[in-house]
């Protein structure tokens, strides 16, 4: 269509742009990313209580192994080939670690670990068949 004396625009062919001034297409709402962020994060809190809970249950359960005994623990026989670290004034604390060595086979352990401790009257060996493990040098503690 042609106007005398104004200015000549083509016809549109496609959407038209929404003018300043003019509203444009409805659009839908945008999605409020705080919910899926305050989720995420509760997720996350939740997942690192747990991983905390699980850690203190490992630890609560080895912390008496005796394989974690140090030089003056005190400790009792538990089982075959096993002891546990116990408080020195309780009844069953029938040994008394005089030394602690690291890196022993099995066969070294019983000849020649606790030779350097006059004090030592046995020995307990924690370790994989075949490769090296932690030797207890145990004294009696009288009880």
């Amino acid at each position: 269509m042609t106007y005398a004396g104004g200015p000549q625009f083509p016809e549109p062919t496609g959407p038209v742009p929404p003018q300043a001034g003019m509203p444009g297409p409805a659009q839908p709402p945008a999605a409020a990313p705080k919910k899926s962020k305050r989720r995420q994060k509760i997720v996350l809190t939740v997942f690192l209580i747990l991983v905390a809970a699980v850690l203190a249950l490992v630890w609560a359960a080895t912390r008496s192994n005796g394989e974690n005994a140090q030089a003056g623990n005190c400790v009792t026989e538990s089982g075959d080939n096993y002891v546990k670290i116990v408080d020195c004034g309780a009844p069953e604390a029938t040994l008394k670690v005089v030394a602690r060595v690291e890196d022993k086979t099995r066969i070294e352990a019983q000849i020649s670990a606790c030779t350097p401790y006059p004090d030592a009257d046995q020995v307990f060996w924690q370790g994989k068949e075949g490769e090296t493990g932690v030797v207890l040098c145990l004294a009696k503690t009288g009880k």
